[in-house]
């Protein structure tokens, strides 16, 4: 019993971490970082209910299993945030979604005896993975591999879960099929190699600078973006890579209001577009000089072509990619 009471002090205090420090910085200009401290409450959460069950099975109690409960569905709802701050979509809609679905497990599970509280649960799992896969197959985030991988391991997640109650209704709770593949021993070992996938997925993710885009056919203007792309990404990393393109283009729109975003920067008609953006970022957005030498004309580095397109050329390149 006391270490029930250890681990529920350790989950609020998880709790508080989210709600105090990673709630208010939603909307901030580095998502990377809340996405990540949104994965590792939830890398937490996934765990801490493993240990509640086992607790539970050991020496039985209501708390343990409550706790075990809202954890694990926590635990993919957390992740579907993740991805959502990460493509800057606001989450607080999201947020607010997840403290729903788990306060009605935890006053299922209290109050609802077995197994049809496990039947809510697992829907309740269903519905939060089935979300996350949602959210990943939305976002536009490069690199794409990792969030597909994601997007695919809790959208199997989910499957798992509603098989699990069709199983439990049709054959029974008690059934040798249910104990076989759907009862605790299964689903927490799956449970494991999903959190070891995503965690591998995320290390990918986050460390990984974003390919340079295909080029892309433009309408005819100037274009300032960023140059050598490999050294950009090798010298400040993925995250701050974002952000200079993002403030690339940020200063483009202070200069030009209708400047559109092209790979790697933007297009924008004001006159020696490439000084001109130059001398903005370094007096408003404090660029280094270093950081402003990164500056290219777009359409003399070939990342993008400003040239039109005919019709016919079009035509043969459709056919091409059918």
């Amino acid at each position: 019993m006391e270490l029930s009471w250890g681990l529920l002090a350790v989950c609020v205090a998880v709790a508080s971490v989210v709600l105090f420090v990673a709630m208010p910085r939603i909307g901030t200009p580095a998502p990377m970082i809340l996405f990540l401290r949104f994965v590792a409450v939830s890398g937490v959460t996934a765990v801490g209910s493993s240990a509640m069950y086992f607790i539970y099975t050991a020496a039985g109690g209501i708390l343990p299993l409550v706790l075990g409960d809202v954890a694990m569905v926590l635990s993919p709802a957390l992740l579907a945030v993740a991805v959502a701050v990460l493509d800057g979509r606001r989450a607080r809609v999201t947020s607010a979604a997840v403290l729903a679905l788990t306060l009605i497990v935890a006053i299922v599970t209290a109050t609802v005896p077995l197994p049809a509280s496990l039947a809510v649960k697992a829907l309740a799992l269903a519905v939060a993975s089935g979300a996350c896969a949602w959210a990943c197959a939305r976002a536009r985030i490069e690199p794409y591999g990792p969030l597909r991988v994601i997007g695919i391991t809790t959208a199997v997640f989910a499957l798992y879960c509603v098989a699990r109650v069709v199983v439990g209704f049709a054959a029974g709770w008690e059934s040798g099929l249910f104990r076989a593949g759907f009862s605790f021993a299964p689903a927490t070992v799956l449970g494991g190699v999903a959190v070891l996938v995503v965690g591998a997925a995320v290390i990918r993710l986050g460390f990984t600078a974003p390919a340079p885009p295909p080029p892309l056919v433009c309408p005819a203007g100037s274009a300032v973006v960023v140059g050598d792309w490999d050294l950009a990404s090798a010298a400040y990393g993925p995250e701050r890579l974002r952000g200079l393109v993002a403030e690339l283009r940020a200063a483009a729109r202070d200069l030009d209001p209708d400047a559109a975003d092209v790979p790697r920067g933007a297009e924008l008609s004001t006159p020696d577009a490439l000084d001109a953006v130059g001398r903005h970022l370094a007096a408003d957005y404090r660029w280094k000089p270093e950081e402003v030498i990164l500056l290219v004309d777009g359409a003399a580095t070939a990342a993008i072509r400003t040239h039109p397109v005919r019709a016919w050329q079009r035509r043969l390149r459709r056919r091409a990619r059918a």
